[in-house]
């Protein structure tokens, strides 16, 4: 009874053994990495597509320019913008600025609707989103030309993001609109610059002279007008510790104007000897009215 119930146990045992021996047999020795083909480099391949394609771009072919605007099934141009950019420095290479001018021109009008859209962000300010915008366009026509700039040809979407934020943030930065931000990304602190549009106005009274001509580049004076007022108020207070006319009027001959003393002399008609004393006596008096004043104030 015990032998009848363990036979189909023991049966069932044969069979998985016997069935995962013949599963072993048939498995392959070689891995399928090992045994399929090397996978060619797709990234190698786009990349000789496209210099393909851009040794064939002339923007003076009908047919070229009708491929420039044509799009694919994904939504995508059938000749991408990296091709432009080979196509550009190769025509660049070959001296051929016209064609160089026209691809550029493609270029910057594909990438118009993402340079207004990163830079909505001003549109409250319409001149900064103007100088964001400007920004980014100099500098896609710039690293467009240079054969050294490679990440716009591997990777031209991401290149166009950066170019974007970039400039955004560099307009943020010279209007002060640029914060310093804690771990939750929220802004902490103070802007970092000073706005352009308030240094743009230091002279109010320059900037409000619209018909003269380089008003943009008016330098501020050196001089404080308001600085040498105070201190013509100051000496004329000053001088009247003096009481004679004529000693008030050699101090401010002699260390006002630095007029020599013959001149002084002739002037108010007395010898040059007569101005040099009054001169000194006169400048023993106010020190003394000074020296009085001040210890009076710190009473």
């Amino acid at each position: 009874m015990d032998q009848s119930k363990k036979s189909p146990a023991r049966g069932r045992a044969g069979r998985g053994a016997t069935d995962a021996a013949a599963e072993e047999r048939a498995m392959p020795t070689v891995t399928r990495a090992a045994a399929a083909p090397p996978a060619p480099d797709v990234r190698e391949d786009v990349r000789q597509a496209t210099q393909r394609d851009a040794s064939l771009i002339d923007p003076r072919d009908p047919a070229t320019r009708e491929r420039l605007k044509r799009r694919t099934p994904t939504g995508g141009y059938e000749i991408p913008e990296a091709a432009l950019v080979l196509a550009v420095r190769a025509w660049g290479q070959r001296g051929e600025p016209e064609r160089v001018r026209a691809l550029l021109e493609v270029l910057i009008e594909r990438c118009m609707p993402e340079f207004k859209r990163r830079a909505m962000g001003l549109r409250h300010r319409p001149e900064l989103m103007e100088e964001a915008i400007g920004g980014m366009i100099e500098q896609v026509l710039r690293e467009a030309q240079d054969p050294s700039e490679t990440f716009m040809t591997q990777n031209f979407i991401h290149y166009l993001r950066c170019c974007c934020a970039d400039n955004f943030g560099r307009v943020l930065r010279s209007e002060g609109l640029s914060y310093r931000r804690d771990e939750q990304g929220r802004p902490a602190g103070r802007p970092l610059h000073v706005p352009q549009a308030l240094v743009e106005r230091i002279d109010v009274a320059a900037e409000d002279r619209e018909d003269e001509p380089g008003r943009g580049t008016v330098i501020a004076d050196p001089r404080d007008a308001t600085e040498e007022r105070m201190a013509a108020v100051e000496a004329q207070r000053i001088l009247g510790y003096l009481p004679d006319p004529m000693d008030r009027q050699i101090m401010v001959l002699r260390a006002l104007e630095h007029l020599r003393w013959d001149d002084i002399a002739k002037i108010c008609g007395k010898t040059e000897r007569t101005m040099r004393l009054r001169y000194e006596k006169a400048v023993v008096r106010l020190r003394q009215a000074i020296e009085a004043e001040t210890a009076a104030v710190a009473l």
